[in-house]
């Protein structure tokens, strides 16, 4: 009987790690591909404010800055992953129509 429990346990840590695997690399395994496969549409974004320090950022000052954009009175944010952008510029946004937390920027620089 105990062995069976500690069988049980193996399965759910398994488990268990997969689904955290899943959840940190949600980007290029679920949201980029649904992005590449499927219909998009687009609007126009702004680069605001918001900065994201890049690996060892708070040591070397590196950042990017986030865009944001408005579907149906909803306004949603993303990283812009790229040094170039400034606070203000415009970006063209690609999104799903389903589910337009899934973006990205159309053609980044």
């Amino acid at each position: 009987m105990k062995k069976k429990k500690l069988m049980s346990g193996k399965i759910a840590i398994r488990i268990l790690v997969i689904l955290v695997l899943i959840y940190f690399l949600r980007n290029l395994i679920i949201y980029k591909p649904i992005l590449n496969l499927f219909n998009t549409e687009q609007t126009k974004g702004v680069i605001i404010n918001n900065k994201n320090y890049l690996r060892r950022g708070f040591l070397t000052g590196a950042f990017t800055y986030s865009y944001t954009f408005k579907i149906n009175n909803e306004v949603y944010s993303n990283n812009s992953k790229s040094e170039s952008y400034k606070v203000g510029d415009t970006v063209l946004i690609e999104y799903n129509g389903t589910f337009p937390f899934i973006n990205r920027i159309k053609n980044q620089k």
